[in-house]
């Protein structure tokens, strides 16, 4: 039997159905920034600064196996747009940015919150999460808005480590605070090069989670597929520990 479970948090523990709204206030409280400063742009400016910085995002993510913080995303965005901002307007639009979630915030996948208390019975558990502009310390009240913080043993944000999916230190670092080995754990999440490919890179089991996103179902190679979260437990149970 395994003896512990790790979750991704974006499109496996919750579902976001709202990041066009959030994307538009973003776009928002960089215009206002930017008036404040003396430094007015187009919207149309804006709007391009703001993809060149999702993309600024990803050529780290995918080539440096780590998550930029938010206030690094928030300078290539910035620079993006020629414009320097005083350090106070610049801690106060990060700030805005980081937050942001907590206004608009997502949506638990359905039977997820209620499926992880279960499992919080039988496993240790973690979540394992690559962080984008909302840190660790905002999605930790997200969960503890759901009532689901206590359930953890531990929580990994790669904003706070320097690192991210896929690199095993990631799951082995995790696994390592939890007291187990990595053929005692899987690790359940939606994309095959973060979730699936770095937890089979760390020696674990790799349930793919395709609720709420299948795009990597065609070429996924995890250990199992679910569709959904009241199918995990039984998924979870039919496997047995490496070595034991």
């Amino acid at each position: 039997m395994l003896r512990a479970v790790t979750f991704d948090f974006w499109n496996t523990l919750f579902v976001d159905t709202r990041g066009r709204e959030r994307e538009q206030r973003r776009a928002a409280l960089l215009r206002e920034a930017l008036a404040a400063a003396g430094r007015e742009r187009s919207e149309q400016a804006v709007a391009e600064a703001l993809r060149a910085g999702w993309a600024f995002f990803d050529r780290v993510w995918v080539g440096e196996a780590r998550t930029p913080l938010c206030r690094e995303t928030v300078e290539a965005i910035l620079a993006t747009l020629g414009v320097t901002l005083p350090e106070e307007r610049l801690t106060a639009l990060v700030r805005g940015f980081e937050e942001l979630i907590l206004d608009l915030p997502p949506e638990p996948t359905p039977d997820a919150p209620a499926v992880v208390r279960e499992l919080a019975g039988r496993y240790r558990l973690a979540v394992v999460c690559d962080t984008g502009y909302s840190p660790g310390r905002v999605l930790r009240r997200i969960l503890a808005g759901h009532g689901l913080l206590d359930c953890f043993g531990y929580l990994f944000f790669s904003d706070e480590h320097g690192m991210s999916k896929p690199d095993p230190r990631v799951f082995r670092h995790t696994l390592a605070q939890l007291g187990v080995r990595p053929g005692e754990a899987a690790h359940v999440g939606d994309i095959q090069r973060t979730d699936v490919a770095g937890a089979q890179a760390a020696g674990m089991v790799a349930v793919h989670f395709v609720g709420a996103n299948d795009h990597d179902l065609g070429h996924s190679t995890a250990d199992a597929v679910v569709h959904r979260f009241a199918d995990l437990p039984a998924a979870l149970g039919s496997f047995t520990c490496a070595g034991c």
